[in-house]
């Protein structure tokens, strides 16, 4: 027997989460002093990056604009995306007018009701 979600249901199982209640009740750990280097140290490359790839900029874009000029195809494409923006791509996760996420929920409580089946 099929049991009915309700609308309330449809985004908290049951068995999942109560209301008022977290989740992650001990909330996100602490950074370790490894984590923290780690952490450090990305955010300094990326900042390096970010500043040789402004200075390397000033000399490609003459290069991209000569090419686009020239009817390199991939050039004006490049050059169109970075000025227009890319073209934005709808995509559609329902089936048969259900959300995607009624599908999962009911597929965790099939596999819970599976489990406590087993044991």
């Amino acid at each position: 027997m099929e049991e009915e979600v309700t609308k309330t249901e449809k985004n908290r199982p049951e068995h999942l989460y109560k209301p008022g209640v977290s989740g992650n009740p001990k909330g996100r750990p602490k950074d370790t002093p490894e984590d923290i280097i780690r952490k450090k140290a990305t955010k300094e490359l990326i900042a390096e990056y970010k500043e040789g790839l402004g200075e390397a900029l000033v000399l490609i874009k003459p290069v991209l604009i000569a090419k686009a000029l020239e009817g390199d195809v991939p050039a004006i494409k490049e050059i169109h995306d970075r000025v227009m923006d890319k073209a934005k791509q709808a995509t559609d996760i329902t089936t048969n007018g259900e959300s995607i996420q009624q599908i999962l929920v009911e597929f965790i409580d099939a596999n819970t009701k599976e489990n406590t089946n087993t044991n």
